[in-house]
C-alpha cells in the first residue's frame, strides 16, 4: 500500500542530552493509547489507522464483526471493546505502539493501567455529542496518570457535527485548554458532504482520494468556501499559543508571522507540559483526518525520552529509592493474557521497559513473589497475533513469555534488586456472583478458570467458601461479570451455576474502638505468653467505604518479618465485619503494643521461633475481634453499598416515564436538562442495587431509543434490611 499524503514529515525534536540526536533511538517511538466514551468510534478509528499506515489491507468493521481489534468472541458478538489491544504501527519515521482502550465503564481498569505504561493519549469524541460521561471517567484517568492528550473529534459527517461546540465542551466539561488544530470541509449541519479537512497549524486541506471507503488521505486545494473561516480560526490559534508558549510569542512580537512548523513546535511544548489539548477531527468510518491524526501524534505526543522515569521505592520499607540512574533491566507489568497453544494455557505478560534491555534469556527478579524467572521470548503484539522480536529495548511496550509468578502491577528488575515502581491503582469491586460447579468432577476446571481469569483481570476479586463449596466472583458491573461467564464457557469448556447479583457491600467503623489479645504457648518446655492489642478507626484521607490498611503505632518496636505476619493475619480477619460478615473498608487497624515474653525469664521479650511467632499472628486476630466486639456493642459499625452516578439520555416524549421509574428506584436526580431537538438528560445517583437490569427496564420504557450509563460514586450507608435478600441480590 502506498501512503499518498503529501504532509510534510513532521518536526522532531532533538532529544539526545547534548541537544543532538538521541542515540537510543526513543525519539523516534511514541506509546499511544485511544481512550473514549462508548460508540465514540476508537475501535473504527484504530482499524483505519491499520489499514492507512499499511499493517492491514482491509478495513475490518465492527458492526460487521470483522474488526482485527476487538479480536475475542464476546468483543465481535457485542460489538465493544472489552480488553484493551495492542498494535504496533509505522508512519513515516515514527514508530508507534498503540493500544485501543474499551469504552465501557465496567471494563475502565484496562484503561487505567494502560495509562499507566503510556507516554501520550489520543481522546477520541463523538462531533455532534462533544464530551460525554465515559470521556469525563477516562480523562480523570489521564490525568491522574499525568499523561499528555490530544483530541480527534470523529463522526464529523453526521449531522448535528460541530468541531467548536466540541472544543467548548472540551473546557467546560474537562477544564483543559482546547486548541482547534482540525476543522472539516462540508459535513454536520451544512448542506455539503464531508470532502476534506484542513491542517490550521500548517494551513493545508486533506481528503480522501481513491474509490469509496478504500480511499487515501492526500492534498486537496483548499476550498474558497472555507478560506475566510480558516484563516479566522489560524489567527485565534496563534494568538492562544503566542500567550502560552514564550518562544512563539517572541516571533509575534518581533511582528513576524509564525510558521507552520514554528506553531507546531510550540503546540508540542505546551502538550508535552500538558497545559493544552489540541483538537484534529475528521470521520474514521471514512478515512477524513486520520493521516493528520497521525502526523499529530508523532508531532506533538512525546517519545519515551521526553517522560522520567516514574518515582521508584525500596521494596521492604516503601521508602524512596536513592537518586540516580534506574536499575537495568526496569520494567513494569501492566496485564496478563492467558493463551492456548497445542492445547496447553500459557501467559503473555505484558511490560513497559523503562531502562536497560530485555532478552529472551534474560533472568528477572520479582520481589512481590520473591521469584527470579527467565524470559522464554520477547513478543510484538498485533491484536490476537504475536512476532517474536531479539529484544526490547528502553521505551518500548512489548509482551514477555515464560513468566509464571508475575502478575500485574509488578516490578521486574535484576536479580537482588530491591526497588519498586508502583503498580495501576485499582477500583474495589461493586457486583458479586456466586458460582459452583454443576457437577463434581469439573470443580477443578472451574477453580483453574475462575483463577486465570481473576489473574488476567485484577478488577475480578475471587474468594472461596470453603463450607458451601461456592465461591464469590466480584466485578466492576453487570456486563463484566457476565463477559467472565461467557468467557469460562468459550475459552475454558465449563459454565457454572451461578447465582443471583450480590451487591458488594463494606462495614465501617465511624468511631475508635480498641482491644487486646493474649495468647500462650508452651516454648521448650516453658509457658510463653503473647498479648496485642489493637486500635480500629475510620481511615484518614481515604474515599469513604473504601482501603484497608495496617499500621504501627509510634514507638512499638517490632521486626519487619513479625510485623508482615501479623499484618497478613488482621487483612484476613478483616474481611469478615461483626454485623452481617462483610469486608471492611475505609477502616485502619492499628497495632498499639505486642508483647512476646517466655513466663518466668523476667518478661524479657524473645522473638525467636515459629511458636511465638504464631502466637502473635493468634493474640492480633484475639484483639482485633475483641475490638469490633466492642465497636458493635456501641453501635459504631454500618453497612455501606456501592452508589453510582448515571446519565439517561431519553427523547421528550418517554422521558416523563423514565423519570418517573428513577423516582421509584430512590435515585437522586441532579438536574433534568434540554440537549437538543425533543432530547433530555438526566443525571443523578442511586444505590447500586436499584441500578440492577435498569438498562433492559429502559429499553422497554423508551422503545430501545433511549441510552443509559453509569459509573461508581463511592460508598454510602446503606439502607435496607441489613443480612436481608435486599441487602444480597436483586
Amino acid at each position: 500500500m502506498t501512503i499518498s499524503s503529501d504532509h510534510p514529515p513532521p518536526p522532531l525534536a532533538p532529544l539526545g542530552p547534548d541537544g543532538g540526536p538521541d542515540p537510543t533511538g526513543m525519539e523516534s517511538l511514541r506509546n499511544v493509547g485511544i481512550c473514549a466514551h462508548i460508540d465514540a468510534g476508537k475501535t473504527t478509528l484504530t482499524e483505519r489507522i491499520l489499514y492507512q499506515t499499511g499493517m492491514e489491507r482491509h478495513i475490518g468493521r465492527v458492526d460487521e464483526g470483522t474488526s482485527v481489534m476487538d479480536w475475542m468472541s464476546e468483543e465481535r458478538e457485542r460489538g465493544i471493546t472489552i480488553t484493551a489491544a495492542a498494535t504496533r504501527v509505522s508512519w513515516k519515521d515514527v514508530e508507534i505502539n498503540l493500544v485501543d482502550t474499551p469504552g465501557h465503564v465496567d471494563f475502565t481498569v484496562e484503561v487505567e493501567r494502560s495509562m499507566r505504561v503510556l507516554d501520550g493519549a489520543v481522546l477520541v469524541m463523538d462531533a455532534a455529542a462533544g464530551v460525554e460521561p465515559q470521556t469525563e471517567t477516562v480523562w480523570r484517568q489521564v490525568k491522574r496518570q499525568s499523561v499528555p492528550a490530544i483530541g480527534f473529534v470523529n463522526k464529523c459527517e453526521r449531522p448535528g457535527a460541530d468541531v467548536l461546540a466540541c472544543a467548548a465542551s472540551v473546557e467546560a466539561r474537562l477544564g483543559a485548554k482546547a486548541l482547534v488544530i482540525g476543522y472539516p470541509i462540508g459535513g454536520g449541519d451544512t448542506e455539503a458532504p464531508l470532502v476534506g479537512v484542513v491542517d490550521l497549524v500548517h494551513r493545508q486541506a486533506f481528503g480522501v482520494v481513491g474509490p469509496g471507503a478504500m480511499g487515501e488521505e492526500g492534498r486537496i486545494p483548499l476550498p474558497e468556501s472555507v478560506v475566510d473561516e480558516v484563516d479566522v480560526l489560524r489567527a485565534e490559534l496563534i494568538e492562544a499559543l503566542g500567550d502560552l508558549d514564550d518562544a512563539l510569542c517572541e516571533v509575534i512580537a518581533e511582528g513576524h508571522e509564525p510558521s507552520g512548523d514554528q506553531i507546531a513546535a510550540a503546540l508540542r511544548r505546551l502538550v508535552i507540559r500538558q497545559e493544552v489539548v489540541p483538537l484534529l477531527c475528521g470521520a474514521a468510518l471514512s478515512g477524513h483526518g486520520v493521516a493528520l491524526l497521525l502526523d499529530g501524534i508523532a508531532a506533538y505526543l512525546p517519545a519515551p525520552i521526553d517522560v522520567p522515569v516514574p518515582p521508584r521505592f525500596v521494596a521492604d520499607g516503601g521508602a524512596d529509592a536513592p537518586d540516580g540512574p534506574p536499575p537495568e533491566p526496569l520494567a513494569l507489568v501492566f496485564k496478563v493474557h492467558s493463551t492456548r497453544t497445542r492445547g496447553e494455557r500459557r501467559d503473555v505478560t505484558f511490560v513497559r521497559v523503562y531502562s536497560g534491555t530485555i532478552a529472551a534469556g534474560t533472568r528477572l527478579w520479582n520481589d512481590r513473589s520473591g521469584v527470579t524467572e527467565e524470559v522464554l521470548g520477547v513478543l510484538r503484539i498485533h491484536a490476537a497475533d504475536v512476532e517474536h522480536i531479539g529484544v526490547a529495548t528502553a521505551g518500548d511496550v512489548v509482551a514477555l513469555s515464560g513468566l509464571q509468578a508475575t502478575g500485574t502491577g509488578d516490578t521486574l528488575v535484576p536479580e537482588g534488586c530491591k526497588v519498586r515502581l508502583e503498580p495501576p491503582s485499582l477500583p474495589a469491586p461493586v457486583l458479586g456472583y456466586l458460582v459452583e460447579p454443576v457437577r463434581d468432577e469439573e470443580r477443578l476446571v472451574l477453580r483453574d478458570a475462575l483463577e486465570r481469569l481473576a489473574r488476567e483481570d485484577p478488577s475480578l476479586r475471587l474468594a472461596e467458601d470453603a463450607a458451601s463449596g461456592q465461591w464469590l466472583l466480584e466485578g466492576m458491573g453487570e456486563l463484566h461479570l457476565e463477559i467472565a461467564l461467557a468467557r469460562m464457557s468459550s475459552e475454558f469448556g465449563v459454565t457454572p451455576r451461578s447465582s443471583s447479583y450480590r451487591v458488594a457491600l463494606r462495614e465501617m467503623v465511624t468511631e475508635p474502638a480498641s482491644g487486646s489479645g493474649e495468647i500462650e504457648r508452651m516454648v521448650d518446655g516453658v509457658l510463653g505468653r503473647t498479648v496485642v492489642a489493637v486500635r480500629i478507626q475510620p481511615a484518614e484521607g481515604g474515599e469513604l467505604g473504601r482501603g484497608l490498611t495496617v499500621s504501627l503505632a509510634g514507638g512499638v518496636d517490632l521486626e519487619s518479618s513479625a510485623f508482615r505476619a501479623i499484618r497478613g493475619a488482621l487483612m484476613a480477619e478483616a474481611q469478615s465485619g461483626p454485623l452481617a460478615g462483610h469486608p471492611l473498608r475505609g477502616v485502619e487497624i492499628v497495632v498499639t503494643s505486642v508483647e512476646l515474653a517466655r513466663a518466668g525469664q523476667g518478661g524479657e521479650a524473645d522473638q525467636e521461633g515459629d511458636v511465638l511467632a504464631t502466637a502473635s499472628e493468634q493474640a492480633a486476630v484475639a484483639a482485633l475481634r475483641e475490638a469490633l466486639k466492642v465497636a458493635k456493642g456501641e453501635g459504631l459499625v454500618t453497612v455501606m453499598e456501592p452508589t453510582m452516578t448515571f446519565v439517561v439520555e431519553t427523547p421528550d416524549d418517554v422521558s416523563g416515564g423514565v423519570i418517573g421509574d428513577l423516582n421509584s428506584r430512590h435515585a437522586a436526580m441532579d438536574e433534568v436538562i434540554s440537549t437538543g431537538t425533543e432530547s433530555r438528560r438526566v443525571t443523578g445517583k442511586a444505590p447500586l442495587r436499584a441500578l440492577l437490569g435498569y438498562s433492559t427496564a429502559l429499553r422497554s420504557l423508551s422503545r430501545g431509543r433511549a441510552t443509559f450509563s453509569m459509573q461508581p460514586a463511592g460508598m454510602t450507608p446503606f439502607a435496607g434490611e441489613i443480612g436481608g435478600a435486599a441487602s444480597r441480590s436483586k
